[in-house]
């Protein structure tokens, strides 16, 4: 399972914007501030978030991104299937070519076996769990 920058950034930025009271609209600006990317691109992700309802985008005053629900219902899953596609956990972790049961790599085996609990993992995982253990390594 190959995460993109794209994903990791909005793990990041989500983890950020679940640090502020719900209902808090931020920039985009700022959150890329916080994860040291371009506006352009966090405004891409969020763009991606918000057809996705993890997060509301706002126009007018105050302009930015609010999370759509409480971070403690929104999991890890959610964000990494909207950005990296529903088929994530099919995907083979190890090798960039294809992999399947009929043209299987060396490791499709224990990825095949691993997948299930990395898929419920994620989805017990959520912002408010992040934010916690983020606060904890501080």
């Amino acid at each position: 399972m190959k995460l993109t920058k794209e994903t990791e950034y909005a793990l990041e930025g989500l983890t950020s914007l679940a640090t502020y009271p719900e209902g808090t609209v931020i920039l985009a600006a700022d959150l890329a501030d916080a994860v040291c990317t371009s506006t352009g691109f966090m405004s891409k992700i969020m763009q991606r978030l918000a057809v996705a309802k993890i997060v509301r985008g706002h126009r007018g005053n105050p302009r930015g991104y609010s999370l759509a629900k409480p971070a403690g219902r929104i999991s890890v899953r959610d964000v990494v299937e909207s950005l990296e596609g529903d088929d994530i956990f099919e995907r083979c972790i190890f090798w960039s070519e294809p992999c399947s049961e009929v043209n299987a790599c060396p490791l499709h085996d224990v990825w095949k076996r691993v997948r299930p609990q990395v898929r419920s993992q994620l989805s017990e995982l959520s912002l408010r769990d992040l934010v916690r253990k983020k606060r904890k390594s501080r």
